[in-house]
């Protein structure tokens, strides 16, 4: 009975996958913050205040960020995250958009989006 609601279902696409925000996260110096990305979806990890170091698991290099900065993790693994000095920071983590058909602009027209 139904199987009729689980064809439709199954065939629905999302266009675009919520926003997951993680923040602001304040760190005292010295302080730790770790996270498992499985998702296999990009992060991104933006400094607000202070100076953190950074490292992701499979990434040969560290960072170290400053206010302004903003790290885009690609890869799926573990996060970790220390603060040099008191620190806050944001992440961000978003599936991505996928559009199934999007006209071409025409030269006078702005882009469709």
């Amino acid at each position: 009975m139904w199987d009729w609601m689980r064809t439709v279902v199954s065939g629905l696409r999302l266009e675009a996958a919520p926003a997951r925000n993680v923040g602001p996260v304040h760190l005292a110096q010295g302080a730790l913050w770790s996270e498992r990305n499985r998702s296999g979806h990009p992060l991104m990890l933006t400094c607000r205040e202070g100076m953190l170091w950074l490292t992701c698991e499979g990434d040969a290099k560290d960072y170290v960020l400053h206010p302004g900065d903003t790290l885009r993790m690609e890869r799926s693994g573990h996060v970790v995250v220390q603060a040099l000095t008191p620190s806050r920071f944001c992440l961000m983590q978003r599936a991505p958009v996928h559009t199934p058909c999007t006209p071409p602009a025409r030269k006078h027209e702005a882009p469709v989006r």
